[in-house]
């Protein structure tokens, strides 16, 4: 079984089927739900995701949405910790540095999944496209 820490972009790609990544996205969900993989997601991933999908669709609609969501992954607290981390580290965008440091948090995690990997050049956690991760899968 693979273990992939997903940050918010591939969360979005997942929940919106946005392209180039959509697809894949989906795929490694699919994964998940027959027990080939193993997603991981920052809480503030969750808090992200809802703010832009209330706007978009509504807070009942956002709500559900992350509601499936919450059981298809295992949610990887943002604490004191991995704030601290992320303040002290040369990452340029904080919040990218938090997504990096809650992923390391998790030992069995293989690779963080994105669409934006330029945001991880400082981390030395294998960075994937959610197409790269679903090649993975195969």
């Amino acid at each position: 079984m693979r273990h992939f820490f997903l940050d918010t972009n591939a969360v979005f790609d997942y929940l919106g089927r946005r392209e180039p990544n959509g697809a894949a996205a989906v795929a490694l969900f699919q994964a998940a739900y027959e027990g080939k993989a193993t997603l991981y997601v920052a809480s503030l991933s969750f808090s992200h995701a809802f703010y832009t999908l209330r706007k978009q669709v509504g807070v009942v609609v956002a709500r559900e949405a992350l509601r499936k969501l919450a059981r298809l992954v295992r949610v990887v607290a943002v604490d004191e910790a991995v704030v601290q981390q992320a303040l002290d580290s040369t990452f340029a965008d904080v919040e990218d540095a938090m997504q990096y440091f809650a992923a390391t948090s998790v030992p069995a995690v293989e690779a963080l999944v994105t669409g934006d990997p330029k945001g991880f050049k400082e981390g030395s956690l294998s960075v994937l496209s959610p197409l790269e991760a679903q090649a993975g899968l195969a």
